[in-house]
C-alpha cells in the first residue's frame, strides 16, 4: 500500500468526479469529503471505488481550516495526503513522483505547480500557481488558515521538497467558469477573506486595493495568446473579484449593511417628509 490518500474536496460534482477519481484510484486511496451533494457525486464516487465522507459543517464557507484538516486526519491511515479538488487532473508522471516521494517519506512538504484553464479555452492556460501539492499529516497546522491556502508548515526547511515548475510537473486545474457561476462563487470567497482580514484587524486601504487590483490584473492571463478576447476578460474578472473582497472589508469596518443603509436613508426621507 502506497503511503498517501488522495482527498477531494466535494459538492455537486458529478459531471467532474469520474475524472479525478480515474487519475488516482489506481494508486491509493481517494477520499471524497463531501458538503451534502444532492446530485450523484456520492453514487458515481463510490462505484469508482472512492470512499465517500460527509464532512463536517463549521462554520466556514472554505475547507482549509484546522476542523476540517482534523476531520481529515481522522480518516486518513497514510502518512501523506494530497488535498485536492474535482477540477484538477494530475499527469502521470507527477502522480508517479507523489507516489515515490510519499513512500520515501523523507520530505514533509512537496511543493508543485499548479496550471489553470479558463472559460475553456485549452491552448493556454491563464495563471500559474507554486504551492504545496502533498504534504504529511503530522507537520501542518491549519489553525487561523487563510482562505485558498494550505495550512503552516511546522517542519524544517530540510523537509520541504520542490518539483520542477514547469508542466509536466504541474497539476491543470480546469477552472470551470462562465460569468454567471463566477460572481456567486467569488463573491462567498471574497466575503469569506474580508471576514478573516477583518477578525485579524487588517483595514481598508484604497492604495492596497490599488495595488492588489493592478498585480491581479497582470498575473492573470499573462500567458493567454494575446491576440484572444480572454486575454481581457480573464483579469478584469479577477479584478473585480479583489474589489468585491476590498469592499466588503470596507463595508465590515464601517458597519454598512443593507440595514443600517435602510436606516440611514429612512431618517433622510422622514425630514424630507416632515417639510411638507
Amino acid at each position: 500500500m502506497n503511503n498517501i490518500t488522495f482527498v477531494i474536496f466535494t459538492y455537486n460534482e458529478e459531471k467532474r468526479i469520474s475524472y479525478v477519481i480515474r487519475n488516482f484510484i489506481k494508486y491509493g486511496e481517494v477520499f471524497i469529503m463531501d458538503d451534502g451533494s444532492t446530485d450523484r457525486t456520492k453514487e458515481i464516487s463510490e462505484e469508482l471505488g472512492a470512499k465517500v465522507f460527509l464532512r463536517p459543517k463549521t462554520g466556514k464557507a472554505y475547507v482549509e481550516n484546522q476542523e476540517t484538516f482534523d476531520f481529515v486526519k481522522s480518516k486518513v491511515k497514510t502518512g501523506y495526503i494530497y488535498w485536492g479538488f474535482a477540477d484538477n487532473i494530475a499527469p502521470k508522471i507527477l502522480v508517479e513522483k507523489f507516489i515515490e516521494l510519499a513512500n520515501q517519506n523523507i520530505y514533509k512538504k512537496i511543493n508543485g505547480a499548479s496550471y489553470s484553464y479558463l472559460w475553456g479555452n485549452v491552448k493556454n492556460y491563464a495563471v500559474r500557481f507554486y504551492g504545496t501539492v502533498i504534504f504529511h499529516k503530522d507537520f501542518f497546522d491549519f489553525t487561523d488558515n487563510c482562505i485558498h491556502s494550505t495550512g503552516k508548515f511546522i517542519g524544517t526547511d530540510n523537509q520541504i521538497f520542490s518539483l520542477p515548475n514547469n508542466e509536466k510537473y504541474a497539476l491543470h486545474h480546469f477552472s470551470t467558469y462562465n460569468i454567471s457561476k463566477f460572481v456567486p462563487a467569488h463573491l462567498r470567497y471574497a466575503e469569506a477573506e474580508a471576514m478573516q482580514r477583518f477578525e485579524a484587524g487588517e483595514k481598508f486601504s484604497v492604495k492596497k486595493m490599488l495595488v492588489d487590483m493592478a498585480k491581479t490584473f497582470f498575473t492573470w492571463g499573462k500567458f493567454i495568446k494575446r491576440r484572444s478576447v480572454l486575454v481581457l476578460i480573464i483579469p478584469f474578472n479577477y479584478v473585480f473579484f479583489r474589489l468585491m473582497m476590498y469592499t466588503k472589508l470596507f463595508e465590515l469596518e464601517n458597519n454598512i449593511t443593507i440595514d443600517s443603509i435602510e436606516k440611514n436613508y429612512s431618517e433622510v426621507k422622514e425630514k424630507m417628509l416632515k417639510e411638507l
